[in-house]
């Protein structure tokens, strides 16, 4: 059994969907999550790095979802080059 990959980008710009979704701002969920700016928000919806999984189960508990329906899985034939962004906060 192959481990799953994720497509950051494509995972970055589902967040933002459920978000706006939701009518959540980004500042409610910095406010929410307990950060002093957006920036990490921003991050992660801009496909640059993914939350850390403690901060992805709170974002998934913010929106009701599942922590998995933040993410999309990357097709077996794409460059997993991408998922070595950064960690953020």
């Amino acid at each position: 059994m192959e481990r799953p990959r994720f497509d950051i980008v494509a995972s970055g710009e589902r967040m933002k969907q459920i978000r706006k979704q939701r009518n959540i701002s980004v500042k409610q969920v910095m406010e929410y999550m307990g950060f002093e700016s957006t920036q990490a928000v921003y991050k992660w919806e801009a496909g640059k790095c993914y939350p850390q999984a403690d901060n992805l189960v709170a974002l998934a508990i913010l929106y009701n979802v599942s922590p998995l329906e933040l993410l999309v899985e990357e097709d077996l034939v794409s460059s997993s080059s991408r998922l070595w962004g950064c960690i953020a906060v």
